[in-house]
């Protein structure tokens, strides 16, 4: 059986907001940050990833990572989640006078195809004082 060759696009928009300063060190997500959920009856697609720092914080230097999640509550049992992108992220001192870069972390072909249920976290490396926001941005099918 041929498989679709009929394109598809999102539905509606569909964006994820997360915050993260706890130190998640193995694949054991209990401590990461949920990023974005996959739509429960069609799945979704996310495109891109963002870290930025929290306005007025300061951070250490760490890694981003971004996991994908099958869907199973259960966050200890790292077989339910997979290590999809991580990046390094450096410290800095925010000010009111200066911008912060954006840290992005591209999908797969285009867009990671997400299907129902499922889910990205975000965690990182170190533990901060200051607070990274993550942003996952996509649509629902």
């Amino acid at each position: 059986m041929a498989g679709n060759i009929t394109p598809i696009f999102a539905r509606v928009g569909n964006i994820g907001q997360a915050q993260a300063n706890v130190a998640v060190t193995g694949a054991d997500m209990t401590s990461a940050s949920l990023i974005f959920t996959g739509n429960s009856v069609n799945g979704s697609i996310v495109n891109e990833v963002r870290v930025k720092y929290l306005p007025g914080t300061s951070t250490v230097a760490t890694v981003f990572r971004v996991f994908v999640n099958n869907g199973n509550n259960t966050l200890s049992n790292t077989q339910n989640n997979s290590l999809l992108s991580e990046i390094t992220i450096p410290a800095i001192t925010t000010t009111q006078t200066a911008a912060t870069p954006d840290y992005v972390i591209p999908m797969p072909r285009g867009g990671l195809v997400l299907p129902p249920g499922y889910r990205l976290y975000g965690a990182i490396g170190t533990y901060s004082t200051g607070t990274f926001m993550i942003s996952a941005y996509g649509g629902d099918y």
